[in-house]
């Protein structure tokens, strides 16, 4: 392939790659309804099978990252996505509970090879726009979620939902294969960051990578608790039928898409990624608050709107500002220390929000529980990066 077309692939097979993977990992919470039909499992085992995806993905996260500043990011992006889409294929013809769980695991060992990789590929060579660029390619993640929401309601009702599980795995089965056109004959380290050591540290100070950890932390863990969820909300407090609720989800996803290369530009303009996190943050945080107040009718599809455009928003300017405080030729590493946090957050927060709702029998603690988090999460990485002199005259007041 023309060096010249190379970045551009590289920026489309990454979109592409994340929005494949979390088109199968949303159908989970699209499918929802169903899968509670066929293996009898509570709203918190429901969440459950997104930690599974997620455990296996922070437990990979890292050795993926070291890899892919190793041995280039097109050869682990692919194999991440093929075995991934066997996982999810094999778990979409599984009838036993035991083996259904396995595979669901597996395919999150293989999803921790997608992230790092994507990362590299788009900042590779980039000092500008990177914002912008790590933004739209995180896109990708809302948008499996729109398709998902669109697509796999008709199916389900047609065909049944394995075979919607299994649409989601030839998807990703066919941006593996197409990811081959990164690989040249350097194989794939072409865009791999050249004249740098593997073994140069990135520069996050203790004090910002705990900052950024909790912050990615609970927004990832909010994000993926509503994408399992909603569906089951809408459904059961809002009388919504599957295709309605679906459609419920395509939009606030469709929010985030738009949100996220938006929040991306303006970072980069502005130059003051922190400030434009704390902006989300806080009015993620008054979204929240109105769920928990009971928001309904146009005014709920309003609110859900603005809780894509934040907490679906978050996750490019995020990744930016990551990549600002990473040393050349660590970004996979520097990525993948904070997908860890990331993922971290994936596996605890649905379990324990179903676990919540379960327990109290009533939705309305989830949203609060959501708003509080956000706040924290908010406040935490404003001080996180706060200069230490400034630090310690707050300590002593």
């Amino acid at each position: 392939m023309a060096r010249n077309l190379q970045p551009a692939v590289a920026v489309v097979l990454s979109l592409a790659a994340l929005a494949s993977a979390n088109f199968s990992i949303v159908a989970l919470g699209v499918l929802a309804p169903e899968l509670q039909l066929e293996f009898g499992f509570s709203k918190a085992e429901v969440g459950f099978l997104i930690s599974l995806i997620f455990m296996g993905g922070a437990l990979m996260s890292y050795p993926a990252g070291r890899l892919t500043d190793r041995v280039g990011p097109a050869v682990v992006l692919a194999w991440a996505l093929g075995l991934f889409a066997v996982a999810m294929l094999a778990a979409s013809v599984s009838s036993n509970i035991a083996v259904f769980l396995l595979l669901i695991s597996l395919g999150g060992i293989a999803y921790g090879g997608v992230n790092p990789p994507t990362n590299v590929l788009v900042s590779w060579g980039r000092d500008r726009h990177i914002g912008f660029l790590l933004s739209l390619k995180q896109s990708g993640v809302p948008l499996g979620g729109i398709i998902a929401g669109i697509s796999l309601p008709p199916v389900v009702v047609t065909f049944g939902w394995r075979w919607g599980l299994a649409s989601t795995a030839l998807s990703c089965m066919v941006v593996a294969t197409a990811t081959m056109l990164l690989r040249s004959k350097n194989s794939g380290k072409t865009l791999h960051s050249k004249g740098t050591s593997v073994r140069n540290r990135f520069s996050l100070a203790r004090r910002e990578l705990v900052a950024l950890g909790i912050f990615g932390f609970v927004m990832s863990g909010t994000q993926w608790s509503i994408f399992a969820y909603l569906t089951l909300f809408l459904i059961e407090e809002h009388s919504f039928g599957l295709p309605v609720a679906g459609l419920a989800l395509a939009l606030t996803q469709g929010f985030g898409v738009i949100a996220r290369i938006v929040w991306g530009w303006l970072s980069d303009q502005v130059g003051r990624r922190l400030m434009i996190l704390g902006l989300l943050s806080l009015i993620a945080v008054a979204c929240l608050a109105a769920m928990a107040l009971g928001a309904h009718g146009l005014a709920m599809w309003f609110v859900l709107a603005v809780i894509g455009i934040t907490v679906i928003g978050w996750n490019g300017a995020y990744y930016a500002l990551v990549v600002d405080r990473a040393g050349k030729g660590s970004v996979g590493r520097a990525s993948a220390s904070a997908i860890i946090f990331i993922f971290a957050g994936s596996v605890v927060m649905p379990p324990l929000f179903g676990l919540v709702i379960d327990v109290w029998g009533s939705w309305t603690p989830f949203w609060i529980l959501s708003a509080l988090l956000v706040a924290f999460a908010g406040f935490g990485l404003r001080l996180g990066f706060i200069d230490e002199s400034r630090l310690r005259t707050l300590v002593r007041l």
